[in-house]
């Protein structure tokens, strides 16, 4: 890079006052415009102030500037290049060979926060000096070393940071299963049952139903759990057997979400009552005559139910604007959770499953 010219690094030094980097917990919008939806992408990219890490489109940087009295800001800009075919197909084995392994979202192991691109982003980035509205802008193309060392360590830090979209949205939300405390010592009662491995062959012991079914791993009852929203699914039997029971076999696994990595165990347990890891699954499934390393996945598990139920919800609530401070906009709210629920009916099931209460299979 080409030197900084002394008249450029006085007016820099001239706007270095009370700059200080962003810490851990400091909130950097440097994701979208702070008035506006433009961000990085938009043809004039997005400005972050250096004094107080807020974003701005290129149609709102004097104003910016007049309400804070800040002179530098750090100029992105990024532009869209389509990826060849290769890099495509390379970046589909990388996201197959990932799969989530837990429940989360936008962590190691979980789901990723964003659908696969198909399109790398080539992304410049420039120290801009404000001189006032009837003069030019000043720009220094980063990096640049002849810059203070106080405004490249902020700019460093901006970059560098988590943005505030990011840690406001779902960001790194993750459910950890507990290990159920009845697993080790679960009594199995010798009925001389054997569950099919077609799933065809699945249905409720009381009732006949065919459908959110889950297996007693203690007695081998097959029974269903509670009724969908719109009045399908299950009908609380599997709930209904425990009890009958005397509450003494808390332990249940879904059909259909049974593969050699694990599946969805539920604790009827007052003292549970949730989703459990139940680390002697294999040998109890073995008991019934289910061989976990052959078996195949058929439903839609828990994990993922929860996910898309509380991802709509919290769209639906990011749809108030933000300018309104006193009341929250329930129309576009509503059509938003109405798209919401259409699109996704059965992730309500995850409120309503096995757990026979008012909370669901897939505790929320």
């Amino acid at each position: 890079m080409s030197g900084i010219s002394e008249d450029v690094l006085a007016k820099v030094r001239a706007g270095m006052q009370g700059l200080q980097p962003p810490s851990h917990f400091d909130k950097v919008y440097k994701d979208e415009c702070m008035y506006s939806f433009d961000n990085p992408e938009s043809p004039g990219g997005l400005y972050v102030n250096l004094k107080s890490y807020q974003g701005v489109g290129e149609d709102y940087l004097e104003l910016d500037h007049q309400k804070s009295g800040n002179t530098l800001y750090l100029h992105l800009l990024w532009e869209r290049v389509p990826m060849s075919e290769e890099e495509m197909a390379a970046m589909a084995a990388v996201e197959a060979a990932n799969k989530p392994t837990k429940l989360a979202l936008g962590a190691e192991g979980g789901f990723a926060l964003e659908a696969q691109k198909t399109y790398t982003l080539e992304k410049s980035a420039s120290l801009v000096v404000l001189q006032g509205a009837e003069q030019t802008r000043l720009t220094v193309p980063l990096p640049c070393p002849d810059l203070p060392e106080l405004v490249l360590n902020v700019i460093t830090a901006i970059q560098a940071h988590e943005g505030a979209s990011k840690q406001e949205a779902v960001a790194a939300w993750e459910e950890e299963r507990r290990v159920s405390k009845y697993a080790e010592n679960l009594p199995q009662l010798d009925t001389g049952r054997r569950i099919s491995p077609n799933p065809a062959d699945w249905q409720c012991d009381e009732t006949g139903v065919t459908e959110n079914l889950w297996l007693n791993l203690s007695t081998g009852h097959i029974g269903s759990g509670r009724q969908y929203a719109d009045g399908s699914g299950g009908n609380g039997s599997a709930l209904r057997h425990y009890e009958a029971t005397g509450r003494r076999y808390p332990l249940v696994v879904k059909l259909g979400t049974i593969t050699p990595a694990g599946a969805d165990v539920y604790s009827y347990a007052l003292d549970e009552e949730d989703m459990v890891l139940d680390p002697y699954l294999a040998k109890h499934l073995a008991h019934w005559g289910i061989n976990m390393m052959q078996v195949r996945k058929h439903t839609r598990t828990c994990l993922v139910e929860i996910i898309s139920w509380r991802l709509f919800a919290r769209l639906a609530f990011r749809c108030a604007p933000k300018e309104d401070d006193n009341g929250f906009n329930v129309c576009c709210a509503t059509r938003v959770a109405h798209q919401g629920i259409m699109h996704a009916k059965v992730s309500i099931s995850a409120n309503q499953g096995a757990s026979g209460g008012a909370a669901s299979s897939c505790p929320d």
